[in-house]
C-alpha cells in the first residue's frame, strides 16, 4: 500500500486480494476478491 500513498490524487484506490481480512487505511480500501466481483457499485 506505500506505493499508493505516495500518489497525491482524488481517485478512489482499492486493493483487491484473497484475504478475508479488511486491512483498509488512510483512503485506501482493501477487498476480497469475492466481494469485489459481487459488488455492484463502487464509490
Amino acid at each position: 500500500m506505500g506505493t499508493l500513498l505516495a500518489i497525491n490524487d482524488n481517485f478512489s484506490k482499492y486493493v483487491v486480494s484473497m484475504d478475508e481480512v479488511n486491512m483498509s487505511r488512510l483512503g485506501i480500501k482493501h477487498m476480497n476478491i469475492r466481494d469485489f466481483l459481487e459488488s455492484e457499485n463502487l464509490e
